[in-house]
Order: structure tokens, then C-alpha cells, then sequence
């Protein structure tokens, strides 16, 4: 089958190639093989690719890019879930990283069924690819801030992918109130104020923190690692979720839980020293997590830091929104399977309005 895939780490240009790889064996338990149409980018993509879990991970190789994926069911294994039947269409986003037979830029896939949802019928496959990982990212960032219905909320990269969803999401899944949002002048400005926000800043030509009240914001969602800058705008009792700024050890446990890890496949020493209360200390100490933590604190509000992985209950609410056009996908551009390098080389450029999408089927 054919697949972006490659043999070493380093930048797409010089390692990622489409060529042919083995097909997928039959699922085992709990596994569907699929056969995908769209699959979508996201920056964490290029940043596996590039290597940054290389040091943590070992990998099945070779490696093939890609998270998102909407497609159909070919075979299905033993106690996956009777929905999940040959021929259900079916999208999501994979558990753990990409690599052989479980990234989405590929003909098949091999995935567990815990992580589909069956595609709306007046959702296409392009529109369904685009939403897992960064809705699965929006609704954590978001329960993680322990958001009520009427919160005030501020979204730093409201016209990026996690954005742009999150200020749909936190509208008509949340139900909160005012929301104002980051992005630049223009196009992304009237985008958007489409997708709901009722106020925007200009990034160009203002600092947010000089613009916005103090002590305003209920929820402050940071998708571009502006989250220091944010924080004398928090309300007491407010709430700031990161998924650039501040990892801490407790983000990076709860992600290798559910994302279902080998433990033969995590570097020795690194599950220990994470679980530990000392290293876990340290690496917050040294990824700035706890002094972000504490700097909510001391202004009574909480902070955290998540990592999104595949989670089909999140995308059948998700997929209930879509069909009733409550929500919808935000498409910046669509290349081919061939294309697929040029493809991570515009996401990497960082200058896309949404997703960008992948069509697999030729």
C-alpha cells in the first residue's frame, strides 16, 4: 500500500517519501482495519517527525505521518464495537503516535475501535478528517478549566486549528458566554468572528495584555504558547489550559495512560522518573509548568496542560454537533497523497487557516 512514510527522524523534505509499505495484518481484539479516505495535519506531526519523542519512544518503522482519519471499516476484529462493523464510515484520531500501520497519511490503517465514531452521513470525509485531534484537544483544554456554562472566555490562536474549533466548541458544546479571541487583521479576523467569537485582537498590531481588562477572563485557552502573557487577565476562580506553554508530569502520565503505551516501548527510566514524585517535580520545575501553576494560583485559578490522543466518546459528541451543523470544519487547503510533503511543508510554514487535509482515495 501506499503511505507518507519514513526511516529516520529529521525534516520532511529530506526523509518523508510516498512509496509503498506493507498492508496492515487482520486486526486483533479490539482493532478495526480501514481503509482511509481523508486523513488531516496537525503540528504535531511535523514535531514527531522531526524527532522530539525520539529520546522517550522506540518505534515500529518504518513511520507514517498522520493523526486524523475518515474512512471505512474493511475488517473488523474480535470485541470491537457492533457499530464498528465492515462497511460503517467511520473517523477519529489515533492513540498514541504515528508510526507503521497506525498513521493516517496511508491506504489502511490498523486502529482500536475505542477511539471511532461513525461519520454523519451529511459530513464528508475531507470535513470529518479535519476535526479529531484538535477537537479532542479543544474539549480537554476546556474540561480541564472546569468551564460553566456563561464563562467569559479568551482563546490565544483563534484562527489556527486547535482554535478554531475550541471557539466553536466552547460556544455551542460549553454553552459559555462573551469570547474574544487572538489573530491577524483581515481574513482571520472575519474568520473568526465566523465561528463565533464576538471579540477580536489583532496580534500584529497589539499585545493582548495591554488591550484586555485585568482579572476578566473566566477561561483562557492558550494554543500558542502565550500562556505567561495571559495570566493577570484570569478571573479569581478562573481556569488556563496550555497545550504549548508549561507541561507538567502529571499531563505527560495521564497521556501515556491513554494513549495505552507499550511500556516496552518507552525509554528505561522514563516511566519511573515521571511517576516519581522527584522527577516529576523536576521536570515541572524545568519545563516551567509549576511556575505557571503557581503563578495562576497565587490569582486563585487553576492551570493545567493537556495532550490530546484518540477518544471516540469525545468524537461522538463531536460527530452529534457536526451533523446538526452546530459545529463545522475549518479547511484551510487539500493536497493528494502525492503531495504529501508539500502539504507538511505548508503546515510547517505556520500560516494555514484551519487544516489542512489530505485525500488519500486516488
Amino acid at each position: 500500500m501506499l503511505a507518507a512514510a519514513y526511516d529516520v527522524h529529521g525534516h520532511p523534505s529530506k526523509v518523508v517519501s510516498v512509496k509503498e509499505i506493507p498492508k496492515p495484518p487482520s486486526p486483533g481484539p479490539g482493532d478495526l482495519l480501514i481503509k482511509v479516505s481523508y486523513a488531516s495535519l496537525n503540528p504535531a506531526d511535523f514535531k514527531s517527525g522531526l524527532g522530539e519523542q525520539a529520546a522517550l519512544l522506540s518505534f515500529q518503522w518504518p513511520r507514517t505521518y498522520g493523526f486524523d482519519f475518515s474512512g471505512e471499516v474493511i475488517e473488523a476484529g474480535p470485541a470491537t464495537n457492533p457499530s464498528h462493523a465492515v462497511g460503517a464510515q467511520v473517523f477519529g484520531m489515533i492513540q498514541g503516535l504515528p508510526q507503521l500501520h497506525r498513521g493516517t497519511l496511508s491506504e489502511y490503517i490498523t486502529c482500536p475501535s475505542s477511539v471511532c465514531a461513525i461519520r454523519p452521513g451529511n459530513v464528508s470525509h475531507a470535513d470529518a478528517a479535519a476535526v479529531p485531534l484538535v477537537a479532542i484537544t479543544a474539549v480537554k483544554m476546556l474540561e480541564a478549566t472546569n468551564v460553566k456554562e456563561g464563562a467569559k472566555v479568551l482563546v490565544l490562536g483563534g484562527a489556527g486549528g486547535v482554535g478554531s474549533i475550541a471557539i466553536q466548541l466552547a460556544k455551542k458544546m460549553f454553552k459559555c458566554g462573551e469570547l474574544t479571541t487572538t489573530a491577524s487583521a483581515g481574513l482571520k479576523t472575519e474568520a473568526v468572528k465566523s465561528f463565533g467569537a464576538d471579540a477580536v485582537v489583532d496580534y500584529r498590531s497589539q499585545k493582548f495584555e495591554n488591550v484586555l481588562p485585568h482579572n476578566s477572563f473566566d477561561v483562557v485557552l492558550d494554543c500558542m504558547g502565550e500562556a505567561w502573557r495571559a495570566v493577570p487577565l484570569l478571573k479569581e476562580g478562573g481556569g488556563m489550559c496550555s497545550i504549548q506553554a508549561g507541561p507538567t508530569a502529571s499531563c505527560l502520565r495521564t497521556w501515556m495512560e491513554e494513549a495505552k503505551l507499550d511500556p516496552r516501548t518507552v525509554t528505561t527510566g522514563v516511566r519511573p522518573f515521571l511517576f516519581s514524585t522527584v522527577g516529576g517535580g523536576l521536570f515541572n520545575i524545568f519545563s516551567g509548568g509549576r511556575s505557571l501553576k503557581s503563578a495562576c494560583e497565587a490569582r486563585g485559578a487553576t492551570f493545567a496542560h493537556i495532550i490530546g490522543t484518540g477518544n471516540g466518546e469525545i468524537m461522538s459528541r463531536v460527530a452529534s454537533l457536526l451533523a446538526a451543523g452546530e459545529i463545522k470544519a475549518v479547511i484551510d487547503s487539500e493536497f493528494t497523497l502525492q503531495d504529501s510533503v508539500k502539504a507538511i511543508e505548508k503546515l510547517m510554514a505556520g500560516r494555514a487557516l484551519g487544516k489542512i487535509v489530505i485525500k488519500i482515495e486516488p
